[in-house]
């Protein structure tokens, strides 16, 4: 049996700065919620004002989606399908 995941504030930071630079993409520097259940993180930045939408897949192998409010276009959240996998493609990307 595997070992759970287990992730610290600066686990958290390095993850999102890998995530930027492999994606191109720049996540909202505050984070107001995270979980992480069954391999599946879900980090929040901010809540929708209207309807959460435009999830937009981040061109990685690993499932990893990014979420934004319908009306502003704000990022609300990210998350990852596999952490274990996607924190192991970002290592590879970086190398």
């Amino acid at each position: 049996m595997n070992n759970p995941v287990r992730f610290s504030d600066t686990d958290i930071k390095k993850l999102l700065e890998k995530l930027e630079r492999a994606a191109r993409m720049r996540p909202p520097k505050k984070v107001v919620g995270l979980t992480l259940s069954n391999n599946v993180l879900h980090i929040r930045f901010a809540y929708p004002m209207t309807r959460e939408t435009e999830a937009e897949p981040l061109p990685l192998r690993t499932p990893a989606i990014l979420f934004r409010d319908e009306e502003t276009g704000e990022v609300t959240a990210l998350e990852v399908v596999d952490v274990e996998e996607a924190l192991k493609e970002l290592k590879e990307s970086s190398t």
